[in-house]
């Protein structure tokens, strides 16, 4: 019987690709992430004042709201990537972080 379908790996494969690039179309940074703010020190002392802890992560938020900066204040936010870094502390130190900005927060 010459009509019967045969195994194709290659095919599968190809669906599997698919699935994967149609399902991962959602950016973490679309989601609410869970998050640390931290205080890294005043920058009128080369600190680097308020950042965010995002799954080990650390991001310099150019907009966090004065009511959320305190530290280790645990919550959840959605956020936009900036591809312009902060540098903190002396200049020409290399202590750069992301700067992100900080789309909706709420309260862990």
């Amino acid at each position: 019987m010459k009509n019967q379908t045969t195994f194709r790996p290659p095919y599968l494969f190809l669906m599997v690709l698919i699935n994967l690039h149609l399902t991962s179309g959602c950016k973490k940074e679309d989601q609410w992430v869970d998050a640390v703010v931290l205080d890294y020190g005043s920058p009128a002392v080369d600190g680097c004042g308020f950042v965010l802890e995002i799954d080990g992560n650390i991001f310099f938020p150019v907009n966090l709201e004065e009511s959320c900066q305190i530290d280790k204040k645990e919550i959840r936010l959605q956020y936009s990537l900036f591809k312009e870094m902060q540098t903190c502390g002396f200049p020409h130190s290399g202590i750069e972080y992301q700067k992100i900005s900080v789309r909706d927060i709420r309260d862990r």
